[in-house]
């Protein structure tokens, strides 16, 4: 009797209680919830044998083991659903609008974890990438000839600077909408399409939980979206600015400048030292539409 008193207590121990690594890992009732199971780390069970017959691998899978599970118990819950306006589908829902919105991998990078710095690491990231590998490349195309590197720079910026712009105000357009969503107190919804929309009344608590949201994660990150497409928008302007600037300063020959090209038709002087600056080819050699008007770049090879 007394045996089978002890191997029922034993099997009751081992169905609650897991021992990892001589961790004792127990569920926690008091933050388990419906898609997750944390864990809670007991004091270990250790004694002076056991820890002298460990080896140096063992030693080192129960760290990672016991890091993993710490890991797991440190890591953001972010709910799929919320509860409340059962009768709008569930992706019409202010809320998970909001948790959709913040899992999408570009309008996280507004959300506060990412926070300023990183979401200006990232815009910093898009701007050398397309600068260098679509910006200056077309600018280059456009403007083949020596001596016109500052108007390669400057029509590039303006070209990436251009797309972080709109990168920005996509951004914007979506944190504000779902600001917009979370503080009205109605749901509008569609039932099935566009021709039976419908408006559903926010209880109390979904008021409640919407403004807290909205105060605390959204309206955060409108702001910052604000300050920094303004901030771009401006430098974008500028930088059109500098472009025109650019542009008009002529280097020593500027085949581009359409005064020129009419007076080299009358000025067999200017006609000669254009050629000269040339190397005695026709300068339409290097521009693909002054090509295309030659009819096809004639004299060019």
């Amino acid at each position: 009797m007394k045996i089978d008193i002890a191997f029922l207590l034993l099997t009751t121990l081992v169905s609650t209680r897991t021992v990892v690594c001589g961790f004792v890992v127990t569920p926690s009732s008091t933050t388990t919830t419906r898609r997750r199971t944390s864990y809670q780390i007991t004091q270990p069970i250790t004694s002076k044998r056991r820890q002298h017959n460990y080896d140096g691998a063992n030693r080192n899978e129960c760290r990672q083991k016991s890091g993993r599970i710490q890991a797991s118990e440190n890591e953001e819950f972010l709910p799929e659903t919320s509860f409340g306006a059962e009768v709008v589908p569930e992706g019409q829902r202010p809320v998970n609008e909001y948790l959709d919105m913040k899992r999408a991998p570009l309008f996280g990078w507004a959300s506060n974890e990412v926070g300023t710095d990183g979401l200006l690491l990232r815009l910093a990231i898009i701007y050398v990438v397309v600068f260098a590998t679509i910006g200056y490349p077309i600018a280059g195309a456009t403007f083949t000839q020596d001596g016109f590197l500052l108007q390669k720079i400057a029509a590039a910026n303006v070209g990436t600077l251009g797309l972080v712009v709109a990168v920005l105000v996509r951004l914007y357009s979506g944190w504000g909408y779902v600001a917009a969503r979370l503080q009205s107190k109605v749901i509008e919804y569609e039932e099935t399409g566009w021709y039976d929309g419908n408006f559903e009344p926010k209880t109390e608590a979904e008021l409640k939980r919407d403004q807290f949201l909205y105060q605390s994660d959204v309206r955060p990150a409108v702001d910052r979206l604000k300050v920094l497409t303004l901030s771009a928008a401006t430098l974008w302007v500028a930088s059109c600015v500098g472009l025109n600037v650019a542009t008009s300063m002529k280097p020593v020959f500027n085949e581009y400048d359409p005064t020129v090209l009419e007076r080299v038709r009358y000025d067999e002087d200017f006609a000669n030292k254009a050629a000269q600056q040339s190397g005695g080819r026709p300068t339409y050699c290097d521009n693909r539409y002054y090509r295309a008007v030659a009819n096809g770049g004639q004299g060019c090879n």
